[in-house]
């Protein structure tokens, strides 16, 4: 209970840019998202049962050690997420290369049958950037049922919820 509270009064002193974040990826996070509601673990496990939101993990990928021999076979760890979740890699970023945006605006309006209305979750990892750009871009979007689910796949394991290998796409 402590360690939550003290994580609040960290999210409460850190302010939403402006714009997107750009600076380090895994440094506290706000406590907010204008335009978008912030979901935890209890209620997002409620809303998934009442609801078939369209789930979207926008954690970064794996890659390849740098210092890995090139003849050394390298496979990525499987990658935990919320069953059903659709994982873009890239879509979190700050400044995401342009193919990415544009397939992240395209699966999403895919997964939601172009319906702005359809609710969306977003997210990643704990005192993580790349969910809440990636709610922040849901939005500007148009989107207007967007959740940032801060606690990322680690709030959702330690709650001993279900999860599921993702393969990413994109």
């Amino acid at each position: 209970m402590k360690a939550l509270l003290a994580l609040l009064l960290i999210a409460a002193a850190i302010t939403e840019p402006k714009g997107f974040w750009t600076g380090p990826v895994n440094d506290p996070v706000p406590a907010t998202l204008q335009g978008g509601k912030v979901i935890h673990t209890e209620a997002l496990s409620a809303l998934l049962r009442q609801l078939k939101p369209v789930v979207v993990d926008v954690s970064d990928s794996p890659h390849r050690p740098e210092n890995l021999p090139a003849t050394t076979t390298w496979l990525p760890v499987p990658h935990p997420g919320i069953p059903g979740a659709i994982w873009i890699p890239g879509a979190g970023l700050g400044v995401p290369p342009a193919n990415v945006e544009q397939f992240y605006k395209e699966r999403l309006a895919k997964a939601t049958g172009n319906d702005l209305t359809r609710t969306l979750v977003v997210y990643c990892h704990e005192k993580c950037w790349l969910s809440w750009n990636g709610a922040k871009r849901a939005i500007g979007y148009g989107y207007r049922n967007v959740y940032w689910y801060p606690d990322g796949i680690e709030g959702w394991r330690k709650a001993k919820l279900p999860t599921q290998v993702l393969q990413p796409e994109g």
